[in-house]
């Protein structure tokens, strides 16, 4: 109650934030529409924007809420899973999180349904069943079907859950789980393809971010057909005060080659240059975009102190190389206690998940748009931040598998709750070689099962 009154107060009353691309999200068509129907849908039903923010607020309040609910039951220690909470609480009030919850743009729920579907999966990967295959499934298909973006991604989700059906545990619910998010998958690529709006302006955009800025990868471009008229087109708009991408979109030469032939250019561009394919997502400015986060496109008040933010979303270089070295002695810790520990595993399986389909994310935006990374990235990097933190309380405080809550902990306890262990087995195996009497009582046994004879899997003892 008190996180969810943070959360609403944190932007309750607050500006409105409109975008000149907020009219497309009130835009409700299950074909040929702008923007994805998990999106448009509520903005259409709603339609007063004063009524969508606060919508956005409420449902962020309570997905937050569940998620966190939701991961923290894995986790067996009391005082740990409430650490857990806490600092899941936190990262659901920083500015990058609550300032979208003004703003009439998809990350507001896209960041809600993120959050549901990393506590789902993490969920399904130590405990699988009926239920958590169905969390998995129905977020997913929300989720997939927010943005185009995400519907791709919901293919790398797909195989990931189709892995865990490699495991005999999972297998009953993994395989019917990735064969429904994959077909959800194919759904979002239809949609997406219903229109060429977005995938244009953002092919404009990697012209003019990532080509056109470079010489050697201009004349890459136009030995294969490109105009030779952009750097012309770029002086054009800035003299017109026009946004460039949109300029070359227009231009009745650019255009049409734009349109029809950049997507194909592109890809053997980065076949034949996969050094700047690997490396562009890595590269130290795309990196920081994601590790900043955003607070730039919406409105919301400080409800928690600058230092608790900065722990989340580092500013300075020496912090964000901090928390990169944190994320790595995190996961390294993971592995090792997983090559110890089968429900380790479990547990490494689903945060890995989450933070293979953080990279591929953060391939795919670098790779299909020019610009607003910080905003692009934000929903899955969000849930990557949740995941590390829930792998760094289950090393600490143990973590629920299948469908009994133990306690990795204390299960590994060290040499001397194996040694006890042992012990206790020499015990038992002396007494099954010791000689008895007939009518005795055989070990584990009874006197009147002695007497009745050896029974099976007994030997007959003189």
């Amino acid at each position: 109650m008190v996180f969810a009154g943070l959360r609403v107060l944190a932007t309750v009353g607050l500006p409105v934030s409109v975008w000149p691309d907020s009219a497309s999200y009130f835009d409700f068509r299950l074909w040929g529409a702008v923007r994805f129907p998990m999106v448009t849908a509520p903005y259409s039903l709603l339609g007063d924007p004063a009524a969508v923010v606060g919508v956005q607020a409420v449902v962020g309040a309570v997905a937050w809420a569940l998620g966190l609910l939701v991961a923290a039951r894995l986790i067996t220690v009391v005082g740990v899973r409430l650490g857990f909470l806490l600092l899941g609480c936190a990262l659901g009030l920083t500015p990058p999180v609550t300032t979208f919850d003004r703003a009439l743009l998809s990350e507001s729920f896209a960041i809600s349904l993120t959050v549901l579907l990393v506590a789902m999966v993490l969920h399904f990967a130590c405990r699988p069943g009926r239920t958590a295959a169905a969390g998995v499934v129905g977020v997913g298909v929300l989720w997939g079907l927010s943005r185009p973006s995400q519907s791709l991604l919901l293919v790398v989700v797909a195989v990931l859950v189709a892995a865990l059906g490699s495991v005999r545990s999972h297998r009953r619910w993994a395989w019917p789980v990735a064969g429904t998010l994959a077909v959800v998958a194919v759904v979002g690529g239809l949609l997406a393809s219903s229109t060429s709006q977005v995938q244009e302006y953002n092919s404009a955009q990697i012209l003019v971010q990532r080509v056109l800025t470079s010489d050697e990868r201009t004349e890459w471009f136009v030995s294969r057909g490109m105009p030779d008229t952009g750097a012309a087109l770029l002086a054009i708009a800035a003299s017109r005060f026009r946004d460039p991408a949109v300029e070359l979109q227009d231009d009745p030469r650019f255009g049409p080659w734009l349109r029809d032939e950049f997507t194909g250019v592109y890809l053997r561009y980065l076949v034949s240059h996969p050094g700047y394919a690997v490396g562009q997502p890595l590269s130290q400015d795309t990196t920081a975009r994601a590790l900043l986060g955003t607070d730039e496109y919406g409105q919301a008040r400080a409800v928690l102190p600058g230092p608790v933010v900065a722990v989340f979303w580092p500013r300075s270089s020496a912090a964000r190389l901090v928390d990169v070295i944190v994320a790595l002695v995190v996961l390294g810790a993971g592995v090792a206690a997983a090559v110890r520990s089968p429900g380790r595993r479990r547990a490494l399986a689903g945060a890995g998940g989450v933070l293979l389909v953080t990279v591929a994310n953060l391939v795919l935006v670098t790779h299909t748009t020019g610009w607003e990374y910080e905003r692009l990235l934000l929903p899955v990097g969000i849930g990557a931040r949740l995941a590390l933190v829930w792998l760094a309380a289950t090393l600490v405080g143990g973590v629920a598998v299948g469908g009994v809550t133990v306690s990795e902990r204390v299960a590994s306890a060290g040499p001397a709750w194996r040694w006890r262990r042992r012990g206790a087995a020499r015990t038992a195996s002396a007494a099954d070689r010791a000689p008895h009497t007939p009518g005795a009582a055989a070990p584990g046994g009874s006197p009147a099962a002695t007497a009745a004879g050896p029974g099976p899997g007994r030997p007959d003892t003189p």
